[in-house]
This record gives C-alpha cells, sequence and structure tokens, in this order.
C-alpha cells in the first residue's frame, strides 16, 4: 500500500495525524502561531486607535482602547483555540 492510501477499515483520522516523533515539533508550532496571533491582535488594534488619535486629537487614549480591545480579542482566540473549539 503506498503512502497517503487508507488500508480497508482504517481510521481516516489516525492516518492523518503526525507521527510521535513529530508531535513536539507540531505541538510547539500551534503554541508559536497562537502566541504571534495574539501579539498581532494587540498591534493591529493599537495602530488603528493611534491612528484615530491622530484624526481625532485624542492622543493617547484610543491607543489605550485599542490595545485594550486588542488584548482581549487575543486572549479570546487563544482560549477559543486551545479549548478546541478553533479550527486547527
Amino acid at each position: 500500500m503506498g503512502p497517503g492510501r487508507l488500508e480497508e477499515g482504517a481510521d481516516p483520522d489516525e492516518v492523518s495525524k503526525p507521527p510521535d516523533r513529530y508531535r513536539g515539533s507540531a505541538d510547539f508550532g500551534k503554541a508559536m502561531s497562537l502566541a504571534f496571533e495574539f501579539a498581532g491582535a494587540v498591534a493591529l488594534f493599537w495602530f488603528i486607535g493611534r491612528l484615530l488619535d491622530g484624526w481625532w486629537d485624542t492622543d493617547p487614549w484610543a491607543q489605550v482602547a485599542g490595545g485594550v480591545v486588542g488584548w482581549i480579542g487575543g486572549i479570546v482566540h487563544v482560549y477559543v483555540h486551545t479549548q478546541g473549539r478553533g479550527k486547527a
């Protein structure tokens, strides 16, 4: 049987899982991905707040609000994915 082909009666979910020797690397990759997504959310919303501060002359309040919104959104995103409800 060639690579990528299912044997009769094989569970497709088991076939798609990486071998145990790669499991640690896969978990590390997922963790790093979530870390960068969290930091990106904070940075993106802070930057949007910075732009709004420039337009509205409200320095630094929109930046603070944007950072807080990004932080809360990042926490929710990480929580959803670590609880298994997010798509892999």
